[in-house]
């Protein structure tokens, strides 16, 4: 999946968590991650995932691993995830996943 596919979806998630509807319609968020695995050449799992940990009232912290989502031994991993993610892109666009989320987040 591209960057932009994966923070499209991470970034609405947050986004309708922080921002309840007003029409009456209520969500029962719960606590819940969103895992982002890289590829290497092209193809394979390379090392080093993101796990965006998301709150029900749209909080989020983001755990950077240098180990394959598989081989992460952190807590984290053990929460429900609401989506996993494949990213097409290598390792080294972590950083840049991680800030269009946080450009995307709207505060209001």
């Amino acid at each position: 999946m591209t960057i932009d596919g994966i923070v499209g979806n991470i970034v609405s998630e947050i986004n309708m968590r922080l921002h309840p509807r007003t029409d009456g319609i209520k969500y029962q968020f719960e606590r819940c991650t969103f895992p982002v695995t890289f590829t290497r050449d092209g193809y394979k799992e390379a090392d080093g995932c993101i796990i965006f940990l998301v709150e029900p009232d749209g909080k989020y912290t983001v755990n950077k691993f240098d180990t394959r989502y598989m081989d992460v031994e952190d807590p984290i991993s053990k929460i429900y995830h609401g989506a996993y993610f494949e990213c097409d892109e290598e390792p080294a666009a972590m950083d840049e996943l991680i800030k269009k989320v946080a450009d995307g987040v709207s505060e209001k």
